[in-house]
């Protein structure tokens, strides 16, 4: 007897304004799943969340220095990337680099490619824009988030302190950077 398989159709696109009030729903929820143990007060972190809100990714998609994708699974959205252009890293300095601020997955689609998908989305568009470098924080303590950034190609160059009071011992970051040939 065969096994019936259900193949799902991942779509990598830009996204919308009509998709800010899908994506303050999915950022706090994937943000909450990957990071929520790093808070213990937990005021501070629902005043964290609220970047998550539709207003911010109003004014995120509002500006002219950003970008931000959308995954699909199934027309549903799953997770997103944002990235800001002309963002020198924090370490060296280095100039004509983009950020990528946020890249975030709902726990069902990790593991899926998606965040390697849309990693390559935002790799594409920072070359069409003669970007030399795209750089990222990382949790020190996010281990399986650290081993897929070094799997894709970027490299240590620093580490900095996460700028919100989070449990003790867990507020170290790593900057990774990923140079653009």
């Amino acid at each position: 007897m065969s096994e019936n398989v259900v193949c799902t159709v991942a779509v990598i696109r830009k996204a919308s304004a009509a998709d800010v009030d899908v994506l303050a729903v999915i950022g706090p929820a994937a943000y909450a799943a990957s990071y929520g143990y790093l808070w213990n007060d937990g005021s501070r972190f629902a005043e964290h969340l609220v970047t998550f809100g539709s207003q911010a990714f109003e004014e995120f998609l509002a500006r002219a220095d950003t970008e931000l994708w959308v995954a699909q699974m199934g027309g549903s959205i799953v997770g997103f990337l944002s990235m800001i252009i002309g963002s020198p890293n924090p370490i060296s300095q280095e100039p004509n680099g983009a950020e990528i601020p946020r890249i975030y997955l709902l726990p069902q689609a990790q593991g899926s490619g998606l965040g390697r998908q849309l990693l390559e989305a935002a790799v594409t568009e920072a070359r069409e824009r003669g970007v030399g470098h795209i750089w990222l924080d990382v949790m020190a303590s996010a281990d399986r988030a650290k081993a897929a950034y070094l799997k894709w190609g970027f490299s240590v160059l620093g580490t900095r302190m996460f700028s919100k009071p989070v449990r003790a011992g867990y507020e170290d970051m790593l900057v990774l950077i990923k140079h653009l040939p």
